[in-house]
Parts: structure tokens; sequence; C-alpha cells
């Protein structure tokens, strides 16, 4: 075998020599690159599984919140339409409790008007009556100071004229 290496011109102390400098080579490089190499890699990979770990938490929780929005929007949508037909029947009621008092005050206010009216039509026949008795006694003072045969027909015509002048008179003054 040691001819077989010659004639190939192998030498067995130099190829020895480099197996024993690629074994230290080989430790060397193990120990000061592949395992810290390895080590930082399997620290990334770590961190990287963790990374998508809390991501697929976070969009968990953010599915979970924006469902818990879209809930709470939609009871607030509820909350306010409860809300605004409340208020909707509130204004109802109350625009028909003041159409009713409006009526009262309407019926009120024609009451007294009718009232006042009657009022002013007994004040005015009052008027009218006092004004008659007050015609009826210059009618009876003007018969009284004539002398009934000198009564006339153009006479009586003259002082129904002159009554009837006073009650115009009074009746627009």
């Amino acid at each position: 075998m040691r001819d077989l290496f010659h004639q190939l011109g192998v030498d067995w102390r130099l190829l020895l020599s480099q197996g024993v400098n690629f074994l230290v080579l080989l430790g060397v490089l193990t120990f000061f690159l592949f395992k810290p190499l390895l080590k930082l890699l399997e620290e990334r990979k770590k961190k990287i599984e963790l990374g998508l770990k809390v991501g697929k938490e976070a969009e968990e929780r953010l599915l979970a919140i924006d469902k818990m929005k879209e809930e709470k929007i939609s009871e607030a949508r509820k909350i306010a339409f409860e809300i605004i037909k409340k208020g909707e029947a509130d204004a109802k009621s109350g625009a028909d409790k003041i159409i009713a008092d409006g009526g009262k005050k309407a019926d009120g206010i024609l009451k007294g008007a009718e009232q006042i009216a009657e009022r002013k039509q007994e004040e005015a026949r009052l008027a009218m009556l006092k004004e008659a008795k007050i015609l009826v006694r210059a009618a009876i003072i003007k018969t009284v100071e004539m002398d009934p045969k000198a009564v006339d027909e153009a006479l009586v015509s003259m002082a129904v004229d002159e009554v009837s002048g006073l009650s115009l008179k009074t009746s627009n003054g």
C-alpha cells in the first residue's frame, strides 16, 4: 500500500498532517463559528415563532375587538333609535297637550267674548231703555205743554221727527 501511495504521489506524512490540520480547523470552526451561528439561528427561529404567535394572538384580539365594536355600534344604534322614538312620542303627546290646552284656552276666550258681548248688549239695552225714558219724558213734556186741540197730524209728525233726531244723535254719539 505504501507503494501505491508513492506511485500516486501521495506522502502519508503530509496526508496525516493535512488530516490533523483539517480536524483542528473543523474543531475550531465548530466551536467558534458553527455553534454560535446555530445558536444565533435557533434564537432567531424562536423569535420568529414568538412573533408569529404574538401576531396571531393580536389578529384574534383585533377580530374580537372588531366584533365587540360592531355589537356596541349596533347596540348604540338601537338605543339611539329608541331615544328618537321616545322623543317623537313625547313630542307628539306634548303637541297633543298643547293643542288641547289651546282648545281649552280658545273655548275660554270664546266664553269670555260671549260674556263680554252679552254685557255690552245688556249695557246697550239699558242705555236704550234710559234713552227711551228720556225720549218718552220729553214727548210727555211736549204734549203736556201743548193744547190738545192744537195737536194735529203735522204737529205729531214734527214731534216724532224731533224725537227721532234726538235718538239718532244719542245712538251715533
